[in-house]
């Protein structure tokens, strides 16, 4: 079975913030869009001013195609200079439709996922096969069709684990979120800064197929010869995540490959310095 690793990137579609949460009162859409950036601060005592699911509009999309072997052989980007905002959800679900693999993705399920799902709604995208299979896409605890890297080492999140991605990279030897986060996104898209945020997605990605070949190797469903094979594979990949800000040893490639344990080669991984 194939993988499809994806990653998107959104902006705030601050006249639906308008529209649906100050509908009776004369503001322009950054007013609204400041006004309950702050209503939500004050909601969770200053702890986030994440902006629902709901208002998020997918900007790029990024898609790191891999074989059954766990062989990353790609890297695509779906965004504006190629499509526009609906022609980015359109292609998305085309290819989803027509793709016989598993999803990847880490915390899909809770907002890459729920945004594209909404935006097929606002589009009037079709996905049966996406919506209709009884044990598919959607359901949380089959791996099938969507494999949430983040529900599987929360056990469906039966724990929080503080520290995400950024954390969990800087754990098997990699940059982790260095130079940008997903807060940045909407500033970098306003200013027209379309390739940085498509780096970042980028970048994310192929991070993300770095954490799926670790998990793949802790499951028994890699040997370790093989996920040397796939990192040696995946150089090319690898050298994206060169920080626009500093300078990234190849060290911090080399870290994700834990020694082979002789002929035998059945040790746990290492977890690198990090």
């Amino acid at each position: 079975m194939s993988f499809a690793i994806f990653d998107i990137e959104t902006r705030i579609d601050k006249a639906l913030i308008r529209e649906v949460m100050y509908p009776h009162e004369d503001l322009a859409d950054e007013e609204a869009y400041q006004r309950f950036r702050q209503q939500l601060v004050d909601e969770r005592e200053g702890r986030s001013d994440f902006i629902p699911v709901a208002f998020h509009i997918p900007v790029t999309i990024v898609i790191g195609n891999v074989t059954s072997n766990r062989i990353l052989t790609s890297v695509e980007t779906l965004c504006e200079e190629s499509y526009s905002e609906e022609g980015i959800v359109r292609e998305f679900w085309r290819r989803v439709e027509r793709f016989p693999g598993t999803l990847v993705t880490f915390n899909g399920r809770n907002f890459d996922l729920p945004v594209l799902e909404l935006q097929a709604l606002r589009y009037g995208c079709q996905a049966p096969r996406y919506f209709n299979e009884k044990y598919g896409h959607r359901y949380r605890y089959s791996e099938d069709g969507h494999y949430d890297l983040l529900d599987f080492l929360t056990n469906a999140g039966a724990h929080r684990l503080r520290g995400g991605f950024h954390l969990l990279t800087k754990l098997i030897g990699l940059p982790g979120k260095t130079w940008m986060n997903g807060a940045k996104i909407q500033r970098l898209w306003e200013e027209g800064q379309l390739a940085q945020v498509q780096m970042y997605c980028r970048q994310d990605v192929i991070q993300t197929y770095g954490l799926f070949l670790r998990i793949e190797l802790m499951r028994g469903r890699l040997t370790p010869q093989a996920y040397q094979a796939a990192l040696q594979a995946a150089a090319p990949f690898l050298q994206e995540l060169h920080n626009p800000l500093e300078t990234t040893s190849r060290a911090a490639f080399d870290a994700m490959a834990p020694p082979l344990a002789g002929a035998e080669a059945d040790e746990r991984p290492q977890a690198a310095d990090s």
